[in-house]
């Protein structure tokens, strides 16, 4: 057993049809490590059952098998078996299992949006909860998720996005929000063990959740890099009318000849391109501005090493009891801040746990790496946000194509010619939408670039109108050649 004693339940997926095969394994643990991650919840486990049969079968430590760490009535870790395995190596024979945190039910199923009028984002993470409740193994109790309910309405198309991306675009779109998976408080599976909770809400980093004095520390390391250093941000990308184009930010604090002024350092420019995805002007400027309020100021990542740690009034406390998503004071790390400051500071003593990791053998004592940052950052939650959009539409999902955002209008350029025509004769072309609407627009404006012996038009063939585009025509003034050019842009879309 551990020195922790902690309790390894390991049970059979609850299914109503089944009563559940229970097994506590705790004391044959050798080796354990779990995590839990902010955004994320409970993140991964892994151990070493030295069992007497290894070979036995055991459904519940099977694949998708249930795991509930406890002490107590407390859970260190709730999830499920992932890649269980029999190993026979020098140590003799063994049970190798790894497990996800009940998390990784949002991963499940990608599947495409049912709205498309503006809603709240407690609204939207509700309705795709409400599409997936009879086979989410999540507990249907929303109260922990925005329990603020932001008031900020949205349009996303999530085509072929899981609940997963979903959560990650809704809370970077909010600000400095975050997503969690727990366990439930009160609720129970068939089991008798916590079901699993999704909750959101905006980051706290002022109030104190976890002290650590300098006895409590084994090890930090404090790192800035100048990899993450640039006070001048160049963005390439593709505007959607008037084609490539790029935007330039640089920090104030520069003098306006690139010399270093009362910057922290000299001038770095960073040019990146975007050029997948069409940004308009501001949008770009938007992203280039989130970039540079990330890198203009050095800022560092700490990873600090614990073997004892204290609650928020000094009692100690267990270390498997440290969760990801609360903050740690570190008075010991004042001296980083511009005063030595004696009461906690965000991100002067007093920092986000991004991830916790509790490792322990038999033949060692416990010990808990934490990764920490240094607060709140939106251009950090800005940028991540849009990278997961982007990685998202690299990814090729089936069939699945690009969608224009409801209410968003789209611009695109339009062409009908005939060498040799007659007096009031109409010509038609085909105009093609892309990326395909998400729904009928109720019709188009055009805007000329030139044109020739036209007497009306260009206008919309009547009931040709889609969502992948339509016909449009023009009407000869006379005989001759025959030609219009110009842009189209979708209205009420």
């Amino acid at each position: 057993m551990l020195r922790s004693k902690l309790a390894l339940w390991a049970y059979t997926a609850p299914v109503a049809a089944n009563a559940p095969i229970v097994g506590e394994y705790g004391e044959s643990i050798e080796g354990l490590e779990f995590s839990t991650v902010s955004p994320g919840g409970f993140g991964d486990l892994t151990c070493v059952l030295r069992l007497r049969e290894a070979r036995i079968p055991r459904p519940e430590l099977g694949l998708f098998g249930r795991v509930c760490l406890r002490d107590g009535f407390f859970t260190a870790f709730g999830g499920e078996w992932t890649d269980p395995a029999i190993v026979l190596d020098a140590t003799g024979e063994h049970v190798l299992l790894s497990a996800l945190g009940g998390g990784v039910a949002l991963r499940d199923d990608p599947d495409d949006a049912t709205y498309a009028t503006p809603a709240t984002a407690q609204a939207i993470i509700a309705n795709e909860m409400s599409r997936r409740a009879a086979f989410l193994p999540l507990d249907q109790d929303q109260s922990g998720i925005l329990p603020d309910n932001p008031s900020l309405t949205l349009t996303p198309v999530y085509v072929g996005l899981n609940l997963e991306e979903i959560l990650h675009d809704l809370m970077g779109s909010l600000g400095d929000y975050v997503w969690e998976v727990w366990d439930h408080p009160h609720n129970t599976d068939q089991a008798g063990f916590p079901m699993w909770q999704l909750r959101a809400h905006q980051r706290d980093t002022t109030t104190t959740t976890w002290t650590a004095a300098g006895a409590d520390v084994v090890s930090w390391h404090v790192a800035s890099s100048a990899q993450r250093a640039y006070n001048v941000i160049q963005l390439a990308y593709v505007d959607p009318v008037t084609g490539p184009a790029s935007v330039t930010v640089s920090d104030t604090r520069l003098a306006a000849n690139g010399s270093q002024g009362t910057a922290p350092f000299r001038r770095r420019k960073l040019r990146r391109a975007m050029t997948r995805i069409p940004l308009t002007a501001a949008q770009a400027t938007s992203i280039a501005s989130a970039w540079l309020a990330l890198w203009q100021n050095p800022t560092g990542k700490i990873e600090v090493t614990l073997a004892t740690v204290r609650d928020a009034q000094g009692n100690p406390a267990p270390l498997h009891q440290v969760r990801a998503g609360g903050t740690l004071f570190l008075p010991e790390l004042a001296p980083r801040g511009a005063q030595l400051a004696s009461s906690p500071q965000p991100g002067v003593n007093q920092f986000w746990i991004a991830e916790a990791v509790y490792r322990e053998a038999r033949s060692q004592a416990p010990h808990l790496t934490l990764q920490l940052d240094g607060g709140a950052d939106r251009a950090d939650a800005l940028v991540a946000r849009l990278q997961l959009g982007e990685d998202s539409r690299q990814r090729q999902r089936g069939v699945y194509r690009v969608v224009q955002s409801p209410g968003a209008q789209l611009t695109g350029f339009c062409s009908a010619r005939a060498p040799s025509v007659a007096a009031g004769q109409t010509v038609g072309a085909t105009v093609s939408f892309v990326p395909v609407l998400s729904s009928t627009p109720t019709s188009l404006s055009f805007t000329a670039i030139s044109s020739g012996n036209v007497a009306s038009g260009p206008s919309v063939t009547p009931g040709t109108l889609t969502p992948y585009g339509c016909e449009m025509t023009i009407t000869a003034a006379g005989s001759g050649a025959c030609f219009w050019t110009g842009r189209f842009t979708t209205i009420g879309a």
